[in-house]
């Protein structure tokens, strides 16, 4: 874990969760600032501490949403990260929509909190930084995150050739993040190289525009694209809130900055995932592939909020025995906002070159599907912005 000079709360009535968050400060990063066992007596504590964290538990007051709005309210400057036994998910969700920004079930370990209050902090962080670009009126990007919890249903292909599709449009400007950071493919989906990764970007304080023009590769669609790391064992010294950072000194340089993310709903995915503006589910007609998918979204609801911020979208449809959509958006609970076709070998022959599928070189007719899903994703509110099945049958019909 790593939060230099981060600030810890303790509001809990069992003594030995306290002494158990005392004992594995050291190694944490985290400074503990005051510790009650009622929120009564915490309230003025925390306003006059300002703490970056506070772990609450739901024994130390009575009704717990209104005591995470109240602990907000005393220091704005802090997140709020929820502990409980047995705690229902209904209570679990009222407190996520009340403001706090993590949940541990108890018993947890020391690690697992230190690791819940960096990602909690990291997410905090990045929202500021968000609503500070609103303030002094610097342009803010969209950030877009695409993911599947299921490898080769397409999510690669999916987030280039939106990238791709964006950039085409008027006066755009598109980044495009691999954070797939093991085994990224966004430079060989597009045929770039670089020696500048996101590692290297991590180790920079201040994100210029001169910098983005020295650090990102320029794909001839004119997407800047930051590539995972050859080195895998780099991988591993990456940490969550250095990408939250990143992402954040990104977004006043471009409109749109799309993530690839990984397979993996690890708390890296997650947090990306929470301070997207949008966030494409991608999946395939197949069993196997919605009902991951369909995990993901059950699993999620109370922590990330997924629902209202989502675009499912349905790659390679319908496939020769694939699932009808209406049973697809039951299954999930969401609309289908859009569907890609499957041209096979077509499009595997324009992936093994590096060429975008919008490259007329590529010699495949799905270019318009991803022109729409463009159209659709930077503005899902638009009435005229083809989505779900009418999509389908503006695609299919050609």
């Amino acid at each position: 874990m790593s939060t230099p000079d981060a600030t810890l709360f303790v509001l809990d009535a069992d003594p030995q969760a306290t002494a158990m968050v005392q004992a594995g400060l050291a190694a944490s990063g985290l400074r503990l600032v005051g510790s009650e066992a009622r929120i009564e007596r915490a309230l003025d504590a925390v306003k006059a501490s300002r703490p970056d964290v506070v772990i609450l538990d739901v024994t130390a007051c009575g009704d717990l949403p209104s005591t995470v709005r109240a602990l907000l309210l005393a220091s704005s400057s802090s997140c709020v990260i929820v502990t409980g036994a047995g705690t229902s998910p209904n209570l679990m969700s009222r407190a996520v929509a009340a403001g706090a920004r993590g949940f541990l079930l108890k018993p947890y370990s020391p690690r697992e909190l230190f690791d819940t209050a960096a990602e909690a902090l990291g997410v905090a962080r990045a929202l500021v930084d968000a609503k500070t670009s609103r303030r002094t009126g610097r342009a803010n990007g969209k950030l877009l995150a695409v993911y599947s919890p299921k490898g080769g249903v397409g999510c690669t292909t999916i987030a280039t050739n939106l990238a791709v599709a964006l950039s085409a449009r008027p006066k755009t400007s598109v980044a495009l993040i691999d954070l797939d950071l093991q085994f990224g493919d966004v430079g060989a989906a597009l045929d770039l190289h670089s020696v500048n990764t996101v590692a290297e970007m991590l180790k920079v304080e201040t994100i210029t525009a001169e910098l983005i023009e020295e650090t990102f590769v320029r794909h001839e669609s004119g997407v800047r694209a930051l590539l995972a790391p050859d080195d895998l064992k780099v991988v591993d010294t990456i940490e969550t809130e250095q990408i939250l950072k990143l992402l954040g000194g990104i977004r006043p340089h471009f409109d749109y900055i799309v993530c690839d993310l990984w397979s993996s709903l690890d708390p890296l995915t997650k947090s990306v995932m929470r301070v997207a503006d949008r966030v494409l589910l991608v999946t395939t007609p197949e069993f196997p592939a919605l009902r991951d998918l369909q995990r993901v979204l059950n699993s999620t609801r109370t922590d990330l909020h997924l629902d209202h911020r989502t675009s499912v979208i349905v790659n390679r449809f319908p496939g020769k025995s694939g699932l009808p959509i209406a049973q697809m958006a039951k299954a999930l609970g969401l609309p289908i906002a859009a569907t890609i076709p499957s041209e096979g070998i077509t499009v595997t022959d324009a992936i093994n070159r590096g060429l975008s599928l919008l490259d007329s070189r590529a010699k495949v007719r799905l270019a318009r599907s991803y022109h729409q899903l463009a159209a659709l994703t930077a503005d899902p509110t638009n009435p005229n912005a083809p989505a779900g099945s009418e999509m389908s049958r503006v695609v299919m019909s050609r």
